[in-house]
């Protein structure tokens, strides 16, 4: 959700890796050749060649403690006086994450987005965290000013203590990674005003068994459902195929994807028709097709890729918000 990666911070931050790079390059041979610093006491040399390396790699670390605990923060704040109004506009498509973000403002829940945003930083935290330690346990003789301490503690435990914090980061990682994405995967559809109505069981495969194939099936697809701009939001997917379903009372078309470029059929409104014009060709929309009537408007996908049904979901508020005349009357599903 939050934009790490951009911001005048950010290619700042670039300057500042890429430029310590060279310098501290130059600071070395300098340090070596020209004033000789090789043939100063051990621990005095080591410092005056890494001292400069060493502030260059704490910039970093304090760089992405500011980026955690106050960027992010700042951009939560900044969600929070957020009031969306109308569909996302077609620039919410450059990522998956920007259109969750965008449609939690526009006809989602941003509280939900925010308290969503909170959890999901807490093991990146700690993990973040542990790495900083791990830096400290092994510079921290070299701040403190002599490679002396660590023959006092004795190198043998120096060692140790670094190949064990290694490996607990090792196993620790997966274990934070997978904490993050599970409180992520509870909490996504909540900012958007969905649910999880129906979660699959996975049941043997007879056939699968026998052929050596796959052991597991689900049941049946995972059904999300929930309200949006006062429709009825309803949603399946099981494996590769999805279809994403809203309440409105439309005149009957059709859209079918030609290799990604969207293309309506001759009953569509002109109003479809311009708006699906204004939708470059993108693999995003490649399998699927659109369906609309009295009843709603449906979208089929068959497609590989991760919660691709959330581009579906735009795609058919957006021809709805668009297209002239299209009705938001609630109505109920039919059975």
């Amino acid at each position: 959700m939050k934009q790490y990666h951009q911001g005048l911070d950010y290619r700042l931050y670039k300057i500042y890796v890429w430029g310590g790079v060279a310098l501290i390059v130059v600071q070395i041979f300098v340090s070596a050749l020209v004033f000789d610093a090789l043939s100063m006491p051990g621990p005095q040399a080591f410092l005056v060649i890494a001292g400069p390396m060493l502030l260059w790699f704490a910039g970093i670390l304090l760089y992405w403690w500011w980026v955690f605990l106050f960027k992010g923060n700042r951009e939560l704040e900044a969600l929070s006086q957020a009031q969306g109004q109308g569909v996302p506009g077609i620039k919410a498509l450059r990522s998956w994450n920007t259109l969750h973000q965008a449609m939690a403002i526009h006809g989602g829940n941003v509280e939900e987005l925010i308290k969503n945003a909170k959890r999901a930083q807490r093991p990146v935290l700690l993990w973040y965290g542990s790495l900083n330690l791990l830096a400290v346990w092994i510079i921290c003789p070299i701040i403190l000013g002599s490679l002396e301490i660590i023959q006092m503690f004795g190198v043998g435990i120096w060692l140790a203590g670094v190949f064990i914090w290694i490996a607990l980061m090792l196993v620790g990682t997966p274990a934070l990674l997978s904490w993050g994405s599970k409180r992520a995967e509870k909490a996504y559809l909540a900012p958007l005003g969905l649910a999880l109505t129906r979660t699959p069981r996975l049941e043997a495969d007879v056939i699968g068994l026998i052929g050596g194939g796959q052991k597991l099936i689900p049941d049946g697809p995972a059904i999300v459902e929930g309200e949006r701009y006062g429709r009825l939001v309803h949603i399946e997917t099981i494996g590769k195929h999805s279809l994403t379903v809203l309440q409105a009372n439309v005149p009957e078309f059709k859209v079918q994807s030609d290799d990604g470029k969207l293309v309506p059929d001759k009953e569509a409104p002109e109003a479809v028709a311009r708006a699906l014009k204004s939708l470059r060709k993108a693999k995003r929309w490649r399998g699927i097709v659109v369906h609309a009537g009295p009843e709603g408007i449906g979208i089929q996908r068959q497609s590989k890729g991760t919660n691709m049904w959330l581009y579906d979901l735009w795609l058919a508020e957006y021809l709805l918000d668009k297209a002239d005349g299209l009705s938001r009357r609630r109505r109920p599903f039919p059975p």
